[in-house]
């Protein structure tokens, strides 16, 4: 079946343009006026046309945690972020033991080949252990460690799918492992970690091209040996290569300190991400995060925190709000579309697939209102809502 959306303002490359669009299957066929040929007719009027946007950092949602590693939780999860716009997601771990982690990823390879699962998986995130104790965040300090050869060759030799590794550069082996993961074609991204200056520096010549959920849980301008030093937070604006994260639910990172990111990076080299738990769209109570025999308990008020903690635990946004928070905030709103698109399609090194709305390019479209609530959602050139 071969579907027009007509007279939408769609997003493009070149800015934005009302505009009709052909996809059959999971494939743009033309972008134009007056395109003929359909089967079917999805009115765009007054509304935006966009790629579908791309998570790279979401630890699960709807009640299920990816952790829990069985299909049902890969299911409920990416069905709840697909609904809110992520066409394209990244499931990602905590730190946990070796066997939880394998039992993560093991239930990712078997996602991967289920019919079940509507929304396009573009890889694993191994988000620790090798993190520093200093800034762990909500991850178990118990699990934390050095990277091990052994033990990280094995997930990545035996499952290509793993993309990414959030670590702490200046563990010992740190570099080393991003030297391993960087040539196997893994992305090493800097997080959870207490580095300093140089230390930062030389961990973008052992691999390292991105940085993990900006200004949350690393080091930041202060004493390093006895001299003030920059931490990764001002490395991470000031290292015009590097990609950042940023969890952009208001609640992580204050406005002032979102701008001056945007201001630095530019939608370049800035990710929206949505660093997102299990609470998402389940209301206040108490939930979990991590695998089923290792739970970090989580209080959900107006955001998620560790339990009888002050201490955030990860987001309960979608990537939906996200657009809408930082437009609300001033930021032109096809740079925040770039944001949650294209930059993090490069970032993946999945840019000739998805990422912008191009002629042969993959059908995931989003169509929303004026107020940028979601009208249409289509992955995969299927029509999810």
């Amino acid at each position: 079946m071969i579907t027009l959306i007509q007279n939408g303002s769609v997003v493009t490359k070149e800015g934005m343009q009302v505009l009709d669009l052909l996809f059959e299957e999971d494939k743009i066929l033309q972008i134009g006026h007056n395109l003929k040929g359909y089967d079917h007719l999805i009115d765009a009027t007054n509304c935006y046309v966009t790629p579908g946007m791309i998570d790279i950092h979401v630890h699960g949602g709807g009640g299920h945690d990816f952790m829990e590693a069985n299909l049902e939780a890969f299911q409920k999860a990416t069905d709840f972020h697909l609904f809110h716009g992520a066409t394209s997601q990244v499931p990602t771990s905590i730190s946990a033991s070796n066997e939880a982690i394998t039992a993560f990823l093991n239930a990712y390879k078997q996602a991967m080949n289920s019919n079940t699962i509507k929304a396009r998986l573009v890889g694993a995130h191994l988000e620790g252990p090798y993190l520093s104790p200093d800034k762990k965040g909500a991850h178990p300090l118990h699990f934390l460690r050095h990277p091990e050869f052994e033990e990280y060759s094995k997930w990545i030799e035996n499952y290509p799918f793993v993309k990414r590794m959030t670590a702490a550069p200046e563990l010992e082996g740190g570099l080393s492992l991003g030297d391993y993961l960087h040539n196997q074609g893994v992305n090493p991204s800097i997080g959870h970690s207490n580095a300093y200056g140089l230390t930062i520096k030389d961990a973008m010549n052992h691999g390292y091209n991105s940085v993990t959920h900006l200004y949350n849980a690393m080091s930041t301008v202060g004493l390093h040996q006895g001299m003030k030093a920059a931490g990764v937070a001002e490395m991470a604006l000031l290292e015009k290569d590097l990609y950042v994260e940023l969890i952009a639910d208001l609640k992580h990172v204050p406005v002032e300190l979102i701008k001056l990111a945007y201001l630095n990076k530019t939608a370049d080299r800035l990710i929206l991400v949505s660093d997102c738990l299990s609470p998402a769209g389940m209301g206040e109570g108490q939930f979990f995060l991590g695998p089923e025999n290792d739970k970090v308990l989580i209080d959900v008020k107006d955001a998620a925190y560790l339990h009888n903690q002050p201490t955030l635990a990860g987001s309960i946004a979608t990537v939906n709000q996200l657009l809408k928070n930082v437009v609300s905030i001033g930021i032109d709103f096809i740079d925040a579309i770039k944001m949650l698109t294209i930059t993090p399609a490069k970032l993946m090194k999945l840019d000739h697939l998805i990422g912008s709305i191009e002629t042969n390019k993959c059908a995931d479209i989003l169509i929303m209102n004026e107020k940028y609530d979601l009208v249409h959602v289509i992955c995969q050139g299927k029509i999810i809502r």
